[in-house]
């Protein structure tokens, strides 16, 4: 019963989550995490220097690099522009919400979740302001495109990086879009439908915009930081065509996404303004969740979560699915990029080798962020980034109705793809 503490501590974690919005008490969620980073080191469930070692040096570079290039391009007016010259296409209300989640999705692909999510916030947020409708709609829609969209590509989000990297993969970026490519635009098709019909009536009633068309107000900025993320997209392509070729390096996403955001501070102009847009709250987000997660591995809650959902040796056929299934439960616990981290060695400790395992822990992880606001840091980013803005928020109870109809969807996609065709 050792476990209990820390069991106590992650229970109390989860319910400022869950309940932050109570009588108009807004506790963040990057202070929740870190209150639970910093309790479990006082109660001794981890200790520092080991709690420190698992803080995931190349997720972090990832993430700081790609936040300071999208902040280039925010702080230019080129992203604002960009986003609203696609949203201008949209005819009819249905139309934006496709451009939400089909067409941001896409996005995320190469842009990381993370930060379309932190960039296109606001902008729903107008949207839904002259259309007449509750910001909560267009922020679930987002948050459910982001983590759909970033399911295919290595560089979409922090656990596909994980897997990546520590996984044995080879060709990482061309595996993930071989396996995941289709399964993908099928889950954003199918949760698009979902979403227009589980908010008919509101939709119906919905207004059309006037979408003005954003102008680029630091033209020498835009320009640098929109051939710099080419350059870094890519880099991306070029690692996983260099290791094709039998080129041994230690390059990886990380290394490339850095690079660009350190060429951007060096050659662009704006540096204060790029790096007070840089969301730090989530990178802080990040570094106590590793914290926390590590004290709920050494503390024996991990473990106990493990006798509840035991792992089907590689060889059966079931053993996939279990990955798929296992994924998604466990990361409304501890969010889906811990999960992974904690998961990635226990699956090749149990023999798990083969391809396959590593695309379904990706996907099923990634697919998990659509079931609960705990489950996907985006989801987490869109609601900071919300009420940031002007206090739109939505309620855990409403994501969890529609999610798990989302969720549940994109599963059975994803088994059919991986393990029956």
């Amino acid at each position: 019963m050792d476990y209990i503490p820390t069991l106590v501590v992650f229970g109390i974690v989860y319910g400022l989550i869950i309940f932050r919005n109570i009588r108009g008490v807004n506790i963040p969620i990057w202070a929740s995490m870190s209150f639970g980073a910093i309790a479990v080191l006082i109660i001794g469930s981890t200790g520092l220097d080991n709690s420190v070692s698992t803080i995931n040096v190349d997720v972090i570079l990832f993430l700081l690099g790609m936040f300071v290039l999208v902040s280039g391009l925010e702080s230019s007016g080129m992203l604002a522009y960009i986003t609203n010259r696609i949203l201008s296409y949209a005819k009819t209300p249905n139309q934006i919400l496709f451009i939400v989640i089909c067409v941001m999705g896409v996005l995320s692909a190469f842009l990381i979740n993370d930060t379309i999510a932190l960039v296109a916030t606001p902008i729903v947020i107008g949207l839904a302001k002259q259309m007449n409708v509750r910001p909560a709609l267009f922020l679930i829609s987002l948050a459910f495109g982001v983590t759909l969209g970033s399911m295919m590509t290595p560089m979409g989000n922090p656990q596909n990086l994980l897997v990546s990297l520590h996984s044995g993969m080879e060709f990482p970026l061309l595996t993930f879009l071989r396996y995941l490519i289709l399964p993908t635009i099928a889950s954003l098709f199918c949760t698009y439908y979902i979403v227009k019909k589980y908010y008919k009536k509101e939709l119906a009633q919905a207004t059309m915009p006037f979408i003005v068309q954003s102008v680029v107000f630091d033209k020498s900025l835009a320009k640098k930081s929109s051939v710099l993320i080419i350059i870094t997209v890519v880099g991306f392509f070029a690692i996983g065509i260099i290791k094709m070729l039998g080129i041994q390096t230690e390059l990886n996403f990380a290394h490339v996404a850095i690079f660009g955001g350190i060429a951007l501070l060096v050659i662009g102009n704006k540096r204060r303004q790029i790096v007070s847009g840089i969301n730090w709250q989530i990178l802080v987000f990040f570094v106590a969740m590793f914290v926390f997660v590590q004290g709920l591995v050494d503390g024996g809650v991990i473990e106990l979560f493990q006798k509840l959902l035991p792992l089907d040796s590689p060889d059966s056929p079931l053993s996939i699915i279990n990955i798929i299934g296992t994924s998604v439960a466990l990361s409304q616990l501890v969010s889906n990029v811990p999960f992974v981290a904690i998961y990635l060695p226990i699956l090749q400790d149990a023999g798990f080798a083969d391809t396959t395992s590593w695309i379904a822990l990706a996907a099923g992880s990634t697919i998990a962020g659509n079931l609960t606001i705990l489950g996907a840091a985006s989801t987490v980013i869109i609601l900071e980034a919300a009420q940031k803005k002007n206090g739109s928020s939505f309620s855990f109870i409403e994501f969890f109705k529609i999610g798990s109809i989302v969720t549940a969807t994109n599963v059975a996609i994803l088994v059919f793809f991986l393990v029956l065709v």
